[in-house]
């Protein structure tokens, strides 16, 4: 099955992204890795007006230490995250977690935050 017709946003900024989601509301779906998006969409168990892709955008794809925080971007990628160092001793039951999420061809596109937010 193929998704219903949407719009479709490549984002070159944060601001039009958010700008695309304060337009559409509800009806706007980010898309960053679409492991688990695409497959909602094919389905058609979600309907989106727009989808706004931010997977190009850079200022979105870090992973940050700030003392005992750690920051993780909505556009990194499982893979980036699982080859990070100090992964294992700054948020060890992640590093035990993502192993398990996805499969390991799709984690080069997949990111950890799209995870999350289906629940993966």
């Amino acid at each position: 099955m193929k998704p219903k017709a949407f719009d479709y946003l490549r984002a070159n900024s944060v601001d039009e992204a958010v700008a695309g989601l304060a337009k559409t509301g509800e009806g706007a779906r980010i898309l960053a890795g679409g492991q688990s998006l695409v497959p909602i969409l094919n389905f058609r168990l979600a309907d989106p007006e727009l989808l706004i892709d931010i997977s190009q955008l850079k200022e979105l794809d870090y992973i940050r230490v700030d003392g005992n925080m750690v920051q993780i971007g909505a556009a990194t990628r499982q893979a980036q995250v699982m080859a990070w160092p100090e992964l294992a001793d700054r948020i060890p039951l992640l590093a035990k977690a993502l192993p398990h999420v996805g499969h390991f061809q799709t984690r080069s596109r997949g990111t950890v935050c799209g995870s999350l937010a289906h629940a993966d």
